[in-house]
C-alpha cells in the first residue's frame, strides 16, 4: 500500500468517526468551500451535506477495498463501505456500496472537496 493510499484511507476514516461522534467542529473544519456531493437523491452543496450530516446516525462502519490516486494537490479515493446509517428515524440499507472522495490539500492541510454516495436514501 502507497503512502496516498494510507493517507486517504486515514483521512476517510477520521471523517466517518467524526460524523458518528458527532463532532460536527471537527466535520465543518474538514469540508471545503465549493464542496459538492452527489447522492441518489441529487446533489448537495457545503451547506447541505452538512445538515445532512447533522441529522445522521450512524453506527457500525466497515471499510474495504481502498483506492486512491494523486493528481497535484488532490487524492482522489473510492472505497465500498458498509454503514448502519439512519437519517430521520428511517434505517438505511447496510449492504455494502461504493463511494469516492476528492481530498484537495489547501494552507489548512487536507479538505474534503467532493464526495459520491451510492447508497439509495428512501
Amino acid at each position: 500500500m502507497n503512502s496516498t493510499t494510507n493517507d486517504s484511507e486515514k483521512m476517510e476514516r477520521q471523517m466517518w468517526e467524526d460524523i458518528k461522534a458527532k463532532n460536527c467542529k471537527a466535520v465543518e473544519d474538514k469540508i471545503a468551500e465549493g464542496f459538492q456531493s452527489v447522492h441518489p437523491d441529487g446533489a448537495r452543496d457545503r451547506a447541505n451535506e452538512i445538515s445532512l450530516i447533522k441529522n445522521l446516525s450512524v453506527g457500525q462502519v466497515e471499510f474495504n477495498d481502498f483506492r486512491s490516486t494523486m493528481s497535484g494537490d488532490n487524492i482522489v479515493v473510492t472505497y465500498m463501505i458498509s454503514v448502519q446509517e439512519t437519517i430521520d428515524l428511517e434505517r438505511l440499507p447496510t449492504k455494502p456500496t461504493p463511494r469516492l472522495s476528492v481530498w484537495k490539500k489547501g494552507t489548512d492541510g487536507w479538505q474534503w472537496i467532493c464526495h459520491a454516495n451510492l447508497n439509495p436514501i428512501p
